[in-house]
């Protein structure tokens, strides 16, 4: 499945450290500044090891990953994490270009499921400005940039629901050493998992029941599947920082907690192949800063025939 170049770029390890999960890699590595890899949460991302009793679903491990060895991949620099003032960042996310393509999926079990995943990504109508633009929903955006601090996780978990025909989103964004969520609100049992596989369990999450529990055991670029329906592929990034979120159907997007001073936004899309975007950005006390961003989709040229290669065009 496609990664965007830059976005495969930073999730994988390099010989001296752990890039940056970052959509746009590592633009600072040069510099005597933090990677967003650096800037990461560690203690917060996992804030106990230790077993915490819930009223709804009793005893349960917060999280299987050691917390020395989520902070080791956070923060392996030992930074102080970021205190100081913060903003905000919002804004939508735009594509012009081809229109998506249909998968060839098959939608028989349950027909509703072609309107979330009938079509490569989900994009809106032309908008009418002639500009060919319309909004982009499922689109990755992360903040990346800032100096020589980590910032803290403050979430335990990430959840998302099963409704109708497929999850809730179909990109999900979520920090190492967090907990994936997946509440299953249909009448129907589901089985999520992650792909590559966790572990050699397959969970069942039940209609209205407890809400199944997933541990990425790595950062990185995961699909998010079902075991019965083959249609259902999400895509799911787990992160060294905190500061990232997906797009939302009508392309908007927010993120809290952006620290003060230069940063720079970054967007790219999973299933729309080479193309990027970013913009810097100065960021301010508590305001919310606009960054729209625009990612352009160019259909593949279809594989010359045999026909083709044997008679080459002419200059």
């Amino acid at each position: 499945m496609y990664a965007p170049r830059a976005l495969k770029a930073a999730i994988f390890l390099s010989s001296a450290s752990l890039l940056a999960l970052a959509v746009t890699g590592c633009d600072g590595c040069s510099k005597p500044q933090v990677s967003p890899t650096d800037a990461a949460p560690a203690d917060s991302a996992a804030p106990t090891a230790t077993t915490v009793t819930l009223p709804d679903a009793g005893p349960m491990n917060v999280t299987p990953i050691p917390m020395a060895t989520i902070a080791k991949m956070v923060n392996p620099q030992k930074l102080p994490a970021y205190t100081g003032p913060t903003g905000s960042i919002e804004g939508t996310i735009t594509v012009t270009g081809d229109p998506s393509p249909a998968t060839p999926a098959d939608f028989s079990r349950c027909p509703d499921g072609e309107k979330v995943y009938g079509r490569a990504f989900r994009d809106g109508p032309l908008g009418g400005d002639g500009s060919g633009r319309r909004w982009l929903a499922d689109a990755v955006v992360a903040v990346t940039g800032y100096g020589n601090f980590y910032i803290p996780e403050k979430n335990e978990a990430v959840a998302i629901t099963i409704e109708g025909c497929g999850y809730s989103q179909r990109t999900v964004t979520m920090t190492f050493g967090q907990r994936l969520e997946v509440k299953n609100l249909t009448k129907q049992f589901w089985t999520p998992k992650l792909e590559p596989p966790q572990s050699g369990m397959l969970m069942m999450a039940t209609p209205g029941g407890d809400a199944v529990k997933l541990y990425p055991k790595q950062p990185g670029h995961y699909h998010l599947i079902d075991h019965d329906r083959k249609y259902v592929v999400d895509d799911l990034y787990a992160f060294l920082h905190p500061l990232h979120t997906a797009s939302k159907v009508g392309g908007s997007y927010r993120i809290d907690g952006v620290p003060v001073g230069k940063v720079k936004v970054n967007t790219s899309h999973p299933r729309i192949p080479d193309t990027e975007a970013s913009q810097e950005i100065e960021i301010r006390e508590g305001v919310v800063a606009k960054v729209d961003l625009e990612l352009v989709n160019k259909t593949p040229a279809p594989a010359p025939t045999d026909a083709d290669a044997a008679y080459p065009k002419l200059r």
